[in-house]
Parts: C-alpha cells; structure tokens; sequence
C-alpha cells in the first residue's frame, strides 16, 4: 500500500495550500466587511453568488476530463494529443464565455435593476463577468498541472490567485465595490501571466494539435456525467444566496455572508479526511476487504466527529464575541444563522465522508442522485423559508438539505457495505459536546469579566469538560487510534494520542 503513503503525503501537502487560501480568503471577507458598508457588502457577495452559479457554463466537467485523460496520453509518450485536448478544452469553454458575456453585456441593465434592485451593481456585474475570460486559462493551467503531477504548482494557483485578489483590493477598496471587482479582475489575469510559464515548461507548445472526433467524444463522454452532478453543487452553493437577494435584502445577504463561510471552516477536518480516505477505500475494495472499510469508515466518522465538536461549541456558545471580533457589531444579528450553520456542518462532513465512500467503490452516480435531491430540497426551502424568516429560514433550509444527504447517503452505503454509523460512540462524542454548551450557558452570567477574558475563561471549561467526558465515556478508544494510525492515518493519530491518550 505503498502507493496510497505516497497519495496522502500529496493529499496532505495540497490541502495545506489549500487551507492557507481559504484563510486568505476568510481575510478577505473579514476587511470587506470593515471597510466596505453593509449594504455595499452584501451587495458584492450577491452578485459574486450570481456569476458564481453561471462558473458551471464555464467548465462544463471540461477541466476534469483534462485532468483524467492528461495522465493516460503521458503513459503512452503522446504530447499531440495533450495539446489537442487542452486546445478542444479552449475552444469549447472560449465559446462559451464569450456567449455568456455577451449576454451579460446585453442585458446587464435589467439584471441590475431586476434581481440586485440598484444601479451600483451594474459595474460589478460587468467586471466580475469579464473575469471569466482570464480565469478559464488558470483553471486549464491548473488542470494540466494536477494530470501531469505538477501537485506543488496545481496548489500553488488558488492561493496565489485569492493572496493578489486581497492585495489589489486593499489598494483599490477606494473605489469601493467596483475596485473589489476590479481586484477580481487583475488577479485572474496576472495569476493567468504567472502561470503561462510554468505551463509552458511542460514543453505542450511544442507538439502538433490533431483535432479529431475521437478525442472530442472522449473528453465530452466523461465530462457530461461531471457536469451534471455540478450543477448540483452549484445549486447548493449559490441559490441560497440568490434566493436572499431576490426576496429579501442586501444587508441581510451580508449577514448570511458572514455566517455562512465561518461555519464552513468546520469543513476543513472533513476535506482532510476524505483527502485521506478516498485512495484507502479505493485500494480496500479493489482488494475485497470489506470488513476493513466497514472499520474504517465507522472509525473515521467518530474521529471527524471528535475532531469538529470543539469548533462546534465555540461557534455555538459564542457566535456574537467571534462575529464581533472579526466583522464588527454590524453583523451581531447574524448570530443565530451561524449557530444553525455550524450544526449544520456537522452533518455535511459526515456526508462529505458517505460521499468519499460511495466514489471509492466506484458507486459515482450515486453521489450525483443524492446531491440532486440535495439540491432540489435546498431549493424548494429556500423559497418556501426565506420570504418570511430570511436568513433564518435559508439556514435551515440548509441543515435539512444536509440531514438528507446523511440519510439517504447512508442508506446506500449500508446496502452497498453492510456499513452503519457508530451511534453509540457518536451519541457519547456528542453528549460531551451538548453538556459542554450547557455548562457555558449556565455559568456565564456569573462570570463578571471583560468580554474577551470571558470568553477564553469559559471556552476554556466547556473544551476541558468535553475532552475530560470523551476520555471517561471511552467514545474515542486507544483501540481507534491504533486503528486510525494503521490505516496511514498517521498525522489524525498523533493529534488523537495528544488530545486523548497522552497520559
């Protein structure tokens, strides 16, 4: 299993890059939020939300197939139909974003005044639309680099891209949303320029292209399937937003702006994980071992579990100290949104880890009919919710959506490998956490400090209390660990034996 050391090591090397763009990007939205007013923030992130829903045209599971055929034509030495690829790839996605921004370029009036209600959105509108054309070469960059094995330069393009989008909006934010916009713009097209020279070293320039009807239904025959399971994401993505936007107001699309990606960053153990797992099932079920896959993924959710409840109780017990400390008193009122978010999360990382399991034993189709029925419900609650409780509603909406995905996830997952959840460990795992929050209510009047000390003092009992709760109840065993560690799990194992078994 040598080959599946080696993949997590790359596994563990992108996800640090990746993790270092979204706290870049989690900066950005924090110095947005205090610099920019709150209508005028989410007035951006409302047309961010609507460009974002038409980045599916696009890629149009275009880049993906890049990415899956690149490594095949490498095996057989065939750089003509690397480049041949990588050119269809070009003149499909060039065609259509030129067809999209021409569209936006018509109508951009009476998108402005019909869905964003002011005219102030107009050059955002624009500008962010624009930014399609140079991004679509980064992203193919990128592609080429992840089917090549080019990890640390296909990790490096997304941090690099959200570091110059901070820096340029720090220089333009005079201008207002429009420089934030035009920050976009200038990113993508230096990100595009720096990038160019690493992809030209591949030496791709250099071949012959060959545009022929095979190589076109092979990257269309795989893309298709891709495509239509984003559109899934994309709904579950975005329409929330849009949503918001269209029934209710842009200041309340800035609150849920700010609730929604901090609850997201839960969803970094869970992209650790699954970074880890997807290569250790795939090699499990290739070699029929399917009681092992039953252990580990039981393992690996009580883990992910343990491993989110934490950040769990801080963001519950004090969502307004850590709104305030990073966005200001203007977003207090976003408060209860994150507090149902962050539960919220807690289902979508196990369902991001029922979703790893389904695509390792190559059950994808799946994951692309649960995400639809995800996304449907997501939709229609979100309708049903947001016009009477706003932001409020669209955060259920949210939990309900990710509730189903557990369930119906699970469903498969235990005809498919007889797997069940570990309820028993969890409902332990989850009763410290559950206490914990309680102790935090209850004390808290009766701790006179400033708010901060406050905080630290109290979030301090309630973690000592739910690590204290996990070692006694043995919801977390030395037996997991040892499990955890033998399954190449090694870097989750020393944290565990840290936290759990250090004495």
């Amino acid at each position: 299993m040598s080959h599946i050391k080696n993949a997590m090591k790359n596994s563990y090397f992108v996800l640090t890059l990746s993790v270092f763009g979204i706290f870049v990007g989690y900066m950005l939205r924090i110095f947005l939020s205090r610099t920019l007013s709150i209508e005028d923030f989410g007035l951006f992130y409302a047309v961010s939300a609507f460009i974002g829903l038409f980045t599916l045209i696009r890629y149009l599971g275009l880049n993906q197939a890049l990415t899956k055929y690149i490594p095949e034509f490498l095996v057989k030495g065939d750089k003509n139909n690397i480049k041949t690829s990588i050119t269809i790839v070009v003149i499909i996605q060039m065609l259509t974003v030129l067809a999209f921004t021409g569209i936006i370029l018509v109508f951009h009036n009476s998108i402005t005044y019909s869905l964003f209600k002011t005219d102030m959105a107009d050059s955002v509108l624009i500008l962010m639309t624009l930014s399609f054309l140079p991004s679509l070469f980064f992203m193919i960059f990128q592609s080429v680099f992840q089917g090549y094995q080019k990890l640390k330069t296909y990790a490096l393009v997304e941090p690099a891209r959200i570091s110059l989008t901070f820096l340029f909006s720090v220089l333009l934010i005079s201008m207002g949303i429009a420089g934030v916009a035009l920050a976009y713009l200038i990113a993508a097209i230096i990100t595009t320029l720096l990038f160019f020279f690493s992809f030209y070293k591949l030496g791709i320039m250099s071949a012959k292209t060959k545009i022929n009807s095979d190589i076109l239904k092979k990257i269309l025959r795989f893309s298709m399937p891709v495509f239509v399971s984003s559109i899934a994401i994309f709904i579950i993505t975005y329409t929330d937003t849009i949503v918001i936007t269209f029934y209710r107001s842009l200041e309340e699309v800035a609150l849920y702006q700010v609730a929604m990606p901090t609850s997201q960053l839960l969803l970094i153990f869970s992209g650790a994980i699954a970074a880890v797992a997807f290569p250790l099932i795939s090699e499990l079920h290739a070699r029929k071992k399917f009681g092992e896959i039953q252990k580990s993924i039981s393992v690996i959710i009580t883990v992910l579990v343990f491993l989110i409840l934490p950040i769990v109780i801080l963001l519950v017990s004090f969502p307004e100290v850590i709104i305030k400390f990073l966005f200001g008193d203007g977003f207090l009122s976003a408060a209860i949104t994150l507090q149902i978010l962050t539960v919220s999360m807690i289902f979508y990382s196990v369902f991001t880890v029922l979703q790893t399991t389904l695509d390792g034993i190559g059950r994808p189709f799946i994951n692309t009919k649960i995400l639809f029925l995800m996304a449907g419900a997501n939709l229609v609650l979100n309708i049903a919710l947001v016009p009477t409780y706003g932001i409020i509603g669209s955060a259920f909406a949210s939990l309900t959506s990710y509730l189903i995905g557990v369930a119906v996830g699970l469903s498969f997952v235990r005809k498919l490998l007889n797997v069940s959840l570990p309820l028993y460990k969890l409902a332990k795992v989850s009763a410290g956490a559950v206490i914990s929050i309680g102790i935090i209510f209850v004390i808290r009047p009766y701790v006179y400090l400033p708010i901060y000390q406050q905080f630290t003092v109290l979030l301090v009992i309630g973690w000592v209390f739910y690590l204290v709760f996990v070692i006694f109840s043995k919801a977390i065993t030395k037996e997991d660990v040892v499990f955890i560690d033998a399954i190449h799990m090694s870097k989750i194992a020393k944290i565990l034996t840290k936290l759990v078994y250090r004495r």
